[in-house]
């Protein structure tokens, strides 16, 4: 299991002391799964939530400040890789001019993200016999 998480600290809802919550995304499944667990040592108090493929602003932003962005790029994709690379964004919800942005991308420029994020990206597309490269996003 691929997982990537930053601590940050927050008022506590209950008694406003400063409350220090974990926050990470991880692959389980072939799915993105993101957590927050806080706890306030002052009142005891824990709060705990979790949810599966779009992570909450608040947590991606804070793992992307912690750790960096990564950029996926893929090399040598042309004729039926390209459709096998269209496919693969299609796959994971993407409309048509979605997906033909992103393989664009993919190709020229690449594809930024939590590290989380591309290597299930890396996934899919190793799949459907597309190599791509990852770098970055590791400062956790």
């Amino acid at each position: 299991m691929i997982s990537y998480g930053v601590s940050i600290v927050r008022p506590c809802g209950d008694c406003g002391s400063e409350m220090t919550c974990d926050l990470a995304q991880r692959i389980v499944h072939d799915r993105l799964q993101w957590t927050a667990w806080c706890h306030c040592p002052h009142c005891g108090s824990t709060e705990e939530t979790f949810g599966w493929d779009d992570t909450p602003a608040e947590i991606r932003d804070a793992v992307v400040a912690g750790c960096g962005l990564a950029r996926l790029t893929v090399e040598g994709t042309t004729g039926p890789g390209r459709v096998a690379l269209l496919k693969v964004f299609r796959d994971a919800g993407a409309s048509l001019p979605e997906a033909q942005t992103a393989a664009q991308r993919a190709v020229t420029t690449g594809i930024e993200g939590t590290r989380v994020e591309l290597e299930l990206l890396i996934r899919r597309l190793a799949r459907n016999t597309i190599t791509a490269i990852v770098t970055g996003g590791d400062r956790c």
